[in-house]
């Protein structure tokens, strides 16, 4: 029998023949050279790195200046976070904790900075620091006898106004001496002029708003005081008398005509005695100028 044909093996294919044959020009760019740097050719230039801020120096302990001494605050900064504190010079030498990082600083001693050249009154503060104490509690403490926070109080100028007169009588049932409203009207008779329109709003209920109002003399608050002696209440009628001779304007003058008009016409024995009174201050506070 003839012998069956022995079957030929298959070539295996290379993986470089079942690839795609690569063009010569794609082959040539693939495996060039990249071409080496000529002086020519710079790499850019980096863009300057940023100039960095330096914090103050050092120049009381662990604190840093500048530090400043004005109207009895000591101003300065945090050595860890550059954050402005203002604090009392109560607290110099004392450590406090920042604001801001909550890193103790050692606050500079007042001694160790130079007067506030303006020369201004030296007002101790205790509450200017996130606001320890409010207005509110400062009056509080007025009315209390304390001296210090009256003096705290003046601190804040005109803003302290609406709160300050909140803390006056409020009517005239209440008794004639009271100390405590005394020394709100101390206050504000020295914040001045800002006081004016909120006390006019106060005349009818508190007799302390005519007497600052006479004390702090602007033409305004001598003109809203001589409205009120055309008053059909006498009590408000005596309070504007009062108020009218405590003024130490000195272009008042014309004031006692108003009040030797009020003197003749009231059938009231309170409103005569304080009109007659004013009067006499006046004359003897004008006659003493000339």
């Amino acid at each position: 029998m003839p012998e069956a044909p022995t079957p030929t093996p298959k070539e295996e294919q290379s993986p470089s023949a079942a690839s795609p044959t690569l063009e010569p020009q794609q082959q040539s760019a693939q495996t060039a050279p990249l071409p080496p740097l000529t002086a020519a050719f710079q790499p850019p230039t980096p863009p300057p790195a940023a100039i960095p801020v330096e914090k103050p120096q050092t120049g009381f302990g662990s604190t840093t200046v500048p530090v400043t001494l004005s109207n009895g605050d000591i101003t300065f900064y945090c050595p860890n976070c550059s954050c402005k504190l203002i604090v009392t010079e109560r607290a110099a030498g004392k450590k406090i904790p920042c604001r801001k990082c909550g890193v103790p600083v050692t606050v500079p001693t007042a001694a160790s900075i130079p007067p506030d050249p303006a020369g201004r009154q030296t007002v101790n503060l205790t509450f200017r620091q996130d606001a320890q104490a409010s207005l509110n509690d400062l009056v509080k403490r007025v009315r209390e006898g304390d001296a210090a926070a009256a003096k705290a109080i003046l601190a804040f100028g005109s803003h302290a106004v609406p709160i300050v007169i909140e803390g006056l009588e409020n009517s005239f049932a209440e008794p004639k001496e009271n100390r405590a409203a005394d020394a709100l009207t101390d206050i504000l008779v020295k914040i001045g002029s800002a006081s004016v329109k909120p006390l006019i709003s106060r005349l009818g209920k508190s007799r302390r708003a005519y007497y600052a109002l006479g004390r702090i003399g602007t033409e305004e608050a001598l003109q809203a005081l001589i409205r009120e002696l055309s008053s059909v209440n006498w009590q408000r009628v005596e309070a504007a008398c009062v108020g009218l001779g405590l003024t130490e304007n000195p272009n008042a003058a014309y004031v006692i005509a108003h009040l030797e008009n009020t003197r003749k016409t009231t059938q009231v024995g309170e409103v005569f005695a304080a009109a007659g009174s004013a009067m006499v201050a006046l004359q003897r506070r004008f006659a003493s100028r000339m």
